[in-house]
């Protein structure tokens, strides 16, 4: 039985998608949530110099995306074809795009508070209803389901980052959206996420 482990901070964003993928996968993982004070004690020993990472069998898996498309092909959460996995791809794409756009603003430190007030209302009013309704219109044709009409690894990266993009912008950004809120509701409500949610340490969300 292969060994997983998992180290992030103690806190959603990058490392949740691939939480909910392992527990959804039903495998036994450590996870290893370190803190923002231990981190540039850590920071030297992890590739690039970033986290998440997973450890499986001793080798380390680093990067989100790859991370979550390696865990979808042991969890039957791949497309039927190339175009069903190029399709998952190019949602996750989008929705990787949306959130380096929202954390450009919600973490801008360096201009001043009237001109980072200006980017976040751009935000609100352009760009995330840009996105949104991109991806509203591909899962309008999915049955409830992200990028093809059965759930896959697209889904739960979708449900988590949401989650994320709601915290820094502080609102609900899908309320508008049947098919988004469909898509988040059938991943939040499957028993393994829901037992995941539970049980899982309160996050330091700062």
């Amino acid at each position: 039985m292969a060994t997983y482990k998992l180290t992030y901070f103690n806190f959603p964003a990058l490392g949740e998608p691939i939480r909910f993928l392992l527990n959804f996968g039903g495998v036994q993982f450590e996870d290893n949530r370190i803190e923002w004070s231990n981190w540039y004690q850590i920071k030297s020993t992890t590739p690039l110099g970033q986290v998440p990472i997973l450890e499986v069998d001793g080798e380390v898996l680093y990067q989100t995306i790859p991370i979550c498309r390696f865990l979808g092909a042991k969890f039957n959460l791949l497309g039927d074809n190339e175009m069903e996995n190029y399709k998952i791809d190019n949602v996750v794409q989008t929705i990787t795009d949306l959130r380096m756009k929202i954390e450009m603003v919600n973490f801008d430190k360096f201009s001043p508070p009237n001109v980072v007030e200006e980017k976040r209302a751009q935000l609100k009013s352009e760009t995330i209803l840009f996105y949104l309704k991109n991806l509203e219109l591909i899962a309008s044709k999915n049955d409830g389901f992200l990028a093809t009409k059965k759930l896959t690894w697209g889904d739960f990266y979708f449900a988590s980052m949401i989650d994320y993009m709601n915290w820094m912008m502080k609102e609900n950004l899908i309320e508008n959206f049947v098919n988004l809120k469909r898509i988040y509701k059938n991943v939040m409500e499957n028993d393994k996420i829901k037992t995941y949610i539970e049980k899982r340490p309160k996050p330091q969300m700062g």
